[in-house]
């Protein structure tokens, strides 16, 4: 981070790393002036806080679970590397604004829309759903992945397709 004066965020994605950066090795982190943000994929809510705490409040935390951006941002989170936005751009686009005006009620209804995609986009390993999911939002995208990826299975397009419905994105 040093040697470099691009602008990092750390990635922290315990279940695909086998490792959890802890808040305590975060802050230290965040200290080093290149390193701007953090996405976090751990699924622990109280770190958006306790980060806060440590790094300040203008450490830019991310979520890295679009089916936590809500409860990331109500804790101080400023937003999402998200999943879903690659299939519902203008909802998420919308999320994201009323988090960001404090619009609690417009945020949590937005997130129940989009609650059902959320998890459909990890109902099979990444990134099948998704690829899926542009395949019938868009008719010029195609769902297959290289291997060893495969698409996903049918029970798979079968969440992903009740979600798009859901969403009103078919």
């Amino acid at each position: 981070a040093e040697a470099s004066d691009l602008p990092m965020v750390v990635y922290n994605v315990p279940g695909r790393t086998v490792t959890d950066i802890l808040p305590e090795t975060m802050a230290q982190l965040a200290a080093i002036p290149s390193v701007v943000a953090i996405k976090d994929a751990s699924g622990d809510l109280a770190r958006v806080t306790q980060l806060r705490a440590a790094a300040g409040p203008d450490f830019c935390q991310l979520s890295g679970n679009d089916d936590l951006w809500l409860p990331h941002a109500v804790m101080g989170g400023v937003g999402c590397i998200s999943v879903t936005a690659n299939v519902a751009p203008r909802h998420c686009a919308a999320f994201a604004s009323a988090c960001a005006g404090g619009d609690w009620s417009a945020a949590r209804t937005l997130h129940d829309l989009l609650f059902d995609l959320h998890k459909a986009m990890f109902a099979d390993a990444s990134p099948a759903p998704v690829k899926y999911a542009l395949s019938r939002v868009h008719d010029w995208i195609r769902p297959q992945v290289r291997l060893p990826m495969v698409e996903c299975s049918d029970a798979a397009k079968k969440a992903v397709d009740e979600a798009l419905e859901i969403a009103g994105l078919v």
